[in-house]
């Protein structure tokens, strides 16, 4: 196949899903395909011509990239590409209306207010105290619509919360406030239907980081993890089909002490770099990151022609 690797673009993330898309060409090389890489920060992808690629495989991470507006000019250009149509990646890209759905569809989510910008600091703690989540371990401070943990913050105390908004709205004027869920942080990959095994994510700081996930080598990885509850990869599917998502996808879930599985978020780009976890995922079922990558475009061609 003739193959499009998108990687770069413009939005904090940019140097992971260079990272990203390096991995994915050398790969998809490695199973004797034509790669051409372009950045859509440089290149408009409105001014490609559809007939020089059989397919495109998008690895641009964050804003631009995971929120639509890819997808959509990939359609308007009428090229078939890996991924989630324009729709769902809308839906996913945002927290605050994955939640939503998710939860009126009886699925476990944490609790969650919305905080905007512009309230006085006040207004903004009167609202987060709403949640009475101080003294059961806090709450977690995240910009909707940003990836990588970029901007997101754990607060155990009702006075670290100004610096925790002030980051988050560094990015957007509104921050999802959950309530902290004690347990493990687990993920499962979803690709086009499929739950390949869970990871166990074991981060040597108190949490699963920017740095954690892309620098520090002391972070753990257990594939499989035990005594994870017996719904979790049907969880992740059922999710995955609610809100429309196909292609590659990663499932992000805590897990409390009682075996619930708590929802945390869907990405529907996830990373392909050395530290990311699908591919982890997919080589204990004995499928190098060629192989997968082979697969979810076989998958989206076969859509196509239907």
């Amino acid at each position: 196949m003739r193959v499009l690797v998108l990687a770069g673009g413009s939005s904090p993330e940019r140097e992971v899903s260079l990272d990203s898309g390096e991995c994915v060409a050398a790969a998809i090389r490695s199973m004797s395909h034509e790669v051409d890489m372009l950045d859509p920060a440089t290149t408009p992808i409105l001014a490609i011509n559809p007939g020089r690629w059989d397919i495109v495989f998008p690895v641009v991470h964050g804003t631009g990239g995971e929120d639509g507006l890819l997808q959509s000019e990939l359609a308007a250009v009428g090229i078939p590409y890996v991924g989630s149509s324009r729709t769902a990646s809308e839906l996913t890209f945002d927290k605050i209306r994955t939640n939503q759905l998710a939860g009126e569809n009886g699925f476990r989510v944490p609790d969650s207010v919305v905080v905007h910008s512009w309230p006085t600091l006040s207004e903004q703690q009167a609202t987060v105290e709403s949640l009475n989540a101080f003294e059961a371990g806090g709450v977690v401070t995240k910009p909707p619509r940003q990836g990588s943990s970029i901007g997101i913050s754990i607060v155990r105390k009702l006075s670290e919360l100004r610096f925790a908004l002030d980051l988050a709205f560094r990015y957007e004027n509104r921050c999802l406030v959950e309530r902290y869920i004690a347990g493990r942080e687990v993920t499962v990959p979803v690709i086009d239907g499929v739950a390949f095994p869970a990871i166990e994510i074991c981060p040597s700081a108190e949490w699963y980081d920017y740095t954690a996930k892309y620098v520090d080598d002391r972070t753990r990885y257990v594939v499989s993890p035990p005594n994870m509850p017996d719904t979790l990869a049907q969880t992740a599917v059922d999710v995955c089909l609610l809100c429309g998502v196909e292609g590659i996808a990663r499932v992000d879930f805590r897990v409390d002490t009682a075996g619930c599985c708590w929802l945390l978020e869907i990405n529907t780009v996830p990373g392909m770099t050395s530290h990311s976890l699908v591919p982890k995922s997919a080589a204990a079922t004995g499928l190098s990151l060629g192989e997968l990558c082979e697969m979810a475009m076989l998958n989206q061609l076969s859509r196509t022609a239907l």
